[in-house]
């Protein structure tokens, strides 16, 4: 493929963000992480991982790539609305028999220039969104704990209700993936609805309307999906069943928040890599700190170059401490992105009344910092408090 480009146009000034799944040499591989934001690559991925875990995106092949006439294969025959760009110069049989069944699909020499593998990109993804007529999936959120006890579930509760309280009822979805011992449904005092053992038999069965019976809905407008504690659920439940529940879940909701485990499962890599900002809770403390800059470099190597874990410290005092936190961002060697402060008492009145803690002290320096995280990920999001129907 020619490596001639007059300019690489960021995703941000295209009419519609574009998320891609890509089977493609590096170098290109290297193109389309520049010209679009949320890029991941199949490679090494069996077929039915991959759509499963990038069926709502547009996919990206090169023909003359291992394994791309499986991948083509099973997108066409399980999921024909996903939309590809295939990229070759001769057409065998299994392709064009591919073509045929893809409601949104395309085909580019191998000596395209970059510029016309952007725009074939482009072009696919704005006849998706004209087609179904519905705004782009919104973004997905996930928060993990360096250490246990840094916070992350209270943060992305918190999250949750800043983004419920600025956007339309019913269109922020909070999943606890924490799936032995999930704490999120006795935080909001809510009811654990998902069942793991029926989803990992039969995954593909999962659409929005099977989706809706695994929902528990806050009167705040947050809708919660978790499942029972259960200590014997890593061994209960598929990866394909965890990555499923996520792609129905980020097609249904504007806007997704994952509570995530810090142990690695089986299906931990692709999440991370597909989630479009991965936040890493610490305490200001030098272990949780060391172990959340870890972390946070093992994240960034399933992610993109332009989108790395990000570095929360939680629960910040304002007693005098030992060490600065350019001291500390020295001492592990990473940034650290954002800091909440601590208020211990409003955390826990909240878990008791089952609501997020802007219910409880609204003016609490938690609520003031969370809403300048959520700020942070989406600067366009105007969080002002929704008006109650009269």
């Amino acid at each position: 493929m020619s490596g001639q480009t007059t300019a690489i146009v960021t995703s941000s000034e295209r009419s519609a963000p574009v998320g891609l799944a890509t089977l493609v040499t590096e170098r290109l591989d290297g193109v389309l992480q520049a010209a679009f934001a949320q890029t991941s690559s199949m490679e090494g991925m069996d077929p039915r991982e991959a759509i499963l875990a990038y069926g709502s995106r547009v996919i990206v092949v090169e023909l003359d790539q291992h394994g791309a006439f499986s991948i083509i294969e099973r997108f066409a025959a399980e999921r024909p609305t996903t939309p590809c760009l295939m990229i070759g110069d001769e057409l065998p049989t299994p392709a064009v028999r591919a073509i045929l069944r893809l409601h949104n699909s395309d085909v580019i020499s191998s000596s395209a220039t970059d510029d016309e593998v952007i725009d074939a990109v482009t072009r696919l993804n704005e006849a998706r969104l004209q087609e179904a007529d519905v705004p782009p999936s919104g973004p997905c959120w996930v928060f993990t704990g360096a250490v246990g006890g840094a916070g992350a579930t209270t943060l992305a509760i918190e999250a949750a209700g800043v983004l419920a309280s600025a956007e339309e009822a019913g269109s922020v979805c909070l999943i606890d993936l924490n799936i032995t011992d999930g704490m999120i449904a006795a935080y909001l005092d809510g009811k654990p609805k998902l069942d793991l053992a029926s989803l990992s038999e039969a995954p593909e069965r999962l659409d929005q309307t099977l989706l809706n019976a695994y929902c528990w809905q806050h009167e705040l407008g947050v809708t919660l999906i978790s499942a029972p504690r259960d200590p014997e659920a890593h061994e209960l439940t598929r990866k394909d069943a965890i990555l499923r529940l996520l792609d129905v879940a980020c097609a249904t909701y504007d806007h997704v928040l994952v509570d995530m485990p810090r142990q690695r499962l089986p299906w931990t890599k692709p999440v991370l890599s597909g989630a479009d900002e991965v936040l890493v809770v610490s305490e200001f403390t030098v272990p949780s700190l060391r172990a959340a800059a870890e972390m946070a470099l093992d994240i960034d190597r399933l992610r993109t170059a332009d989108a790395p874990a990000k570095l929360l410290v939680n629960r910040m005092g304002t007693e005098r401490r030992a060490f600065s936190v350019s001291e500390v961002e020295k001492g592990v060697g990473r940034s650290i992105d954002m800091i909440v402060r601590s208020d211990w008492k409003a955390a826990r009145a909240a878990v008791n009344l089952g609501v997020p803690v802007a219910s409880v002290r609204a003016k609490s320096p938690l609520v003031k910092d969370t809403m300048q995280l959520v700020r942070t990920l989406q600067p366009e999001l105007a969080l002002q408090k929704r008006r109650k129907a009269s």
